[in-house]
């Protein structure tokens, strides 16, 4: 079985409740520093055993593997004083969603963890097609290639004209559809 299949197998995919007015943001106001902190905190409060090093404030790529298999990708802006983007990257099943949801509670700690595994289940299963879901002002967009044996969530400010959220994106030149996530009472419900 593929790391796709694998990962849908592990969280049901369930509705996604959706809005048409999403937040702008033009930058994460963290530095890499401040990321990797965060992360720590989070891994620490879960008691997840994840580690990240403590990446320097500077422009450009910051990488590290806080377990075997899966990767966190780090891009600073020009100023090294905030970030453009977080990516994570799973060759492996094992830890995949755990580091997922640390990053993304590194970045919005009122991110629904719940919510971001449905999603990447039902987008990697490809019952949304090419969708990046919305929350907060953030944009998640899951990357699948057919060629490879990894998938990858990147997490950046959402842009409402956004157009190249994913390679097949780039390649057929298609913009990505926005959905925006809303929890109802901590459940997300379809509207």
């Amino acid at each position: 079985m593929n790391l796709a299949g694998v990962l849908s197998s592990l969280v049901l995919a369930s509705s996604v409740a959706v809005s048409s007015t999403p937040v702008e943001r033009q930058l994460l106001a963290i530095t890499p520093a401040d990321f990797s902190q965060r992360f720590n905190t989070v891994a620490h409060d879960t008691g997840s055993g994840l580690t990240l090093p403590a990446f320097h404030t500077k422009a450009g790529w910051h990488k590290a593997a806080p377990s075997t298999g899966v990767s966190v990708l780090v891009r600073a802006s020009r100023s090294g004083y905030a970030l453009d983007e977080v990516v994570v990257v799973c060759q492996e099943v094992e830890r995949c969603f755990l580091t997922i949801c640390t990053a993304a509670l590194a970045i919005d700690e009122s991110m629904d963890p719940r919510l971001l595994q449905r999603f990447i289940v039902a987008r990697i299963s490809t019952e949304l097609g090419e969708v990046g879901l919305v929350m907060s002002g953030l944009a998640y967009i899951v990357v699948t290639p057919k060629e490879d044996n990894y998938v990858a969530l990147v997490i950046r400010p959402y842009v409402p004209q956004d157009q190249g959220a994913s390679p097949s994106q780039a390649e057929n030149g298609k913009p990505l559809t926005p959905i925006a996530a809303r929890g109802v009472s901590g459940m997300a419900r379809a509207m």
